[in-house]
């Protein structure tokens, strides 16, 4: 993978608006009749595969699950395919292994407070902590992996119906709603660009160009 094609995953993957469209539309036969009329044609349940990285077990009670889940996205979707590429000096990817891995921690903390009320966020971590919501993060996770090309030993189960029914009905929601649409959103005051200056600026410390020529590995 290159380093650019890297780049883009991330910036797919952070858009995770989609993914019970992802879930739609990776063949669940199993879906009850209140999911089967969900519209799953859209331009962005098809241009855009989005996912996130399942929130580490150790969060401490101050911590945002959403922020949690957006660093866990930027180490596991962004940095780590960009060090494994084989495509960095020995001391870019000794660089990039050293960095703060809660870089834009801050950043992303006061986006979410920003938009969400107390009450929103305190929802939004009660789904995405529990088994279902968990299990969403992960199932989206490993689709993505199987569309960038990785094969997977051992596929998840499909949602079962109930789950789906939890998943359809949260995402249906006012605030399943507003987040899809805070999460879909570029460009200025966007998640993205709260995302960009952190993560631009690592990079410039690492002198690594994700859009420049690739420097040539040894035989």
């Amino acid at each position: 993978m290159s380093l650019l094609t890297s780049h883009t995953a991330f910036r797919a993957s952070l858009l995770s608006s989609t993914l019970a469209a992802l879930l739609l539309i990776t063949g669940c036969d199993n879906t009850p009749e209140t999911v089967d009329n969900v519209d799953t044609t859209t331009s962005e349940a098809t241009d855009t595969v989005a996912t996130q990285a399942v929130p580490s077990d150790a969060v401490s009670q101050d911590d945002l699950v959403m922020t949690t889940i957006t660093l866990d996205t930027v180490n596991s979707l962004l940095f780590a395919p960009i060090i494994n590429s084989g495509a960095l000096s020995e001391e870019q990817v000794s660089c990039l292994e050293s960095r703060d891995k809660d870089l834009g921690k801050a950043e992303v903390d006061s986006f979410y407070k920003s938009q969400f009320t107390d009450a929103e966020l305190k929802e939004l971590d009660s789904f995405y902590t529990s088994d279902v919501g968990k299990k969403l993060l992960a199932f989206g996770n490993e689709q993505l992996r199987v569309m960038n090309g990785e094969e997977v030993a051992t596929p998840m189960a499909d949602p079962t119906p109930e789950e789906m029914t939890e998943i359809q009905t949260f995402m249906e929601s006012p605030l399943g709603v507003k987040y899809m649409e805070i999460n879909n959103a570029e460009g200025e005051g966007s998640a993205m660009e709260v995302l960009n200056g952190p993560i631009e600026a690592e990079f410039k410390r690492c002198n690594v160009d994700l859009d420049g020529p690739q420097p040539e590995q040894p035989a």
